[in-house]
């Protein structure tokens, strides 16, 4: 026997001919939300991180990101290696691991 409550949730989005007449969560919109965040995921991730080649990534993204290839391209370009602006001085980085670790 089912709870009344879900009784009333099952039996409301369908009609007497068994049609879905609505109800529940929108799934469609809620894909389309996070296909377009998807989609813009090397946008808002060059911006964030105040990447110099924003412009760029931005334009390749909105341009050939449809292809997959494009998408992947201003993804890579999202995390390439920047060099620091003139006067600061760049950090090595290292793997925590290696971190004081004597060499012999």
């Amino acid at each position: 026997m089912l709870h009344p409550l879900i009784r009333v949730a099952v039996t409301q989005a369908v009609d007497s001919a068994g049609r879905y007449t609505g109800g529940g969560l929108p799934k469609g919109g809620v894909m389309l939300v996070v296909l377009v965040l998807l989609y813009g995921l090397p946008s808002m991730l060059a911006w964030s991180r105040r990447s110099s080649r924003r412009w760029k990534i931005t334009a390749i993204n909105l341009l050939l990101g449809w292809t997959v290839i494009g998408w992947v391209v201003a993804m890579v370009l999202t995390f390439l290696y920047e060099p620091p602006p003139p006067g600061e001085t760049d950090t090595p980085h290292h793997r925590a691991d290696d971190a004081d670790v004597p060499r012999s």
